[in-house]
């Protein structure tokens, strides 16, 4: 059974936490970072570990999208006792380098979720279930403004009268004001083609829409790594997203999506309407090609890697990363 052992708001079980993970005597800890609010109870527990054992950092983005004034300060402090970070994407990586210029940095894409066993939700049953006739595009996940539903809202209602059979679902929790996106639907003069469905998505509900949509859309403003382009590949959905983060890296053009330049709704229209034109069919061998490339083997294999790395004492300041590019054979 598990232990809780670690509280934020306790600074004392930020102590006991390293004491009692010092009786396993692991060959190294690793702690999973994403937000700077882990900053302080962070930082004292991996100097606390890190005088029996090796700390890696296993990064979902290492600052925050949108910054703030104390953000690089203190993530830099957290981070420091480390032996070794794992990152998603060259940027995070390029920030480490910085900061810690003889630090051990592994660089793996965001491995795709398993879906159990059984088949994937059949297309066809999804569409009706959700009553989907026409075109369907899809966004989801936590609505933050870095991801820019924004400019996808102005790609959509700058297309012209012949894509009226398209749809946008957006799905997933709002981190902002939820009537600002209404009263932008409502200007752009699209309310019978967006449809919001706020709050948590429970996965069954979200495989079915993944089933049921042409594409998703990753219009952000900037990524590192990114669990819902890993769950779109998973359900074997192509994607539309810019030229930022991790998106530069795991999506290939014309074999698991297509990119467009970030913040710039007409860029983003133009990939809309290239995607139609040829099909969604042709990027489903890059799509299985992906499933076998980004496994979560790779994760595996760079924590043991960085561990054994690291226990030679030799510490480098060489970026070790997957292959990019093609991923077809």
């Amino acid at each position: 059974m598990a232990e809780p052992l670690l509280h934020y708001g306790n600074p004392e079980t930020w102590r006991k936490a390293a004491l009692r993970l010092k009786e396993f005597a692991p060959d190294g800890v690793i702690l999973t970072w994403w937000v700077t609010f882990w900053g302080p109870h962070f930082g004292l527990l991996a100097r606390n570990l890190a005088q029996f054992t090796r700390v890696v950092y296993l990064c979902h983005n290492v600052v925050p999208h949108e910054k703030r004034l104390l953000d690089a300060g203190l993530t830099r402090w957290a981070m420091a006792p480390a032996r070794g970070y794992i990152v998603q994407c060259e940027e995070d990586a390029r920030q480490l380098r910085e900061w810690f210029p003889q630090a051990s940095v592994r660089r793996c894409g965001h491995p795709i979720y398993p879906l159990g066993d059984g088949p994937l939700p059949d297309r066809t049953a999804a569409r009706r279930a959700l009553n989907v006739t026409g075109r369907m595009l899809l966004f989801f996940g936590f609505v933050r403004p870095y991801k820019g539903l924004d400019v996808a809202l102005q790609a959509l209602a700058s297309l012209g009268p012949e894509w009226d059979d398209l749809h946008l679902w957006v799905c997933g929790e709002f981190w902002d004001d939820a009537e600002h996106y209404r009263e932008m639907i409502r200007r752009l003069d699209l309310s019978g083609r967006v449809h919001l469905e706020t709050g948590y998505q429970p996965q069954a509900e979200l495989s079915l829409r993944l089933a049921a949509c042409d594409a998703v859309l990753l219009p952000y403003r900037s990524a590192t790594g990114s669990g819902v382009l890993a769950d779109a590949y998973a359900h074997r959905r192509p994607v539309i997203a810019t030229c930022v983060g991790c998106f530069q890296d795991m999506v290939v053009p014309e074999e698991t999506g297509l990119l467009c330049r970030p913040g710039d709704p007409a860029d983003l229209a133009q990939a809309i309407v290239h995607f139609y034109a040829a099909g969604a069919e042709r990027f489903q061998p890059g799509l299985e090609a992906a499933l076998r490339h980004y496994s979560w083997d790779a994760i595996v294999n760079a924590v043991e890697d960085l561990l054994e790395y690291e226990a030679t004492d030799h510490r480098s300041d060489r970026v070790h990363r997957q292959p990019i590019g093609g991923i077809l054979p």
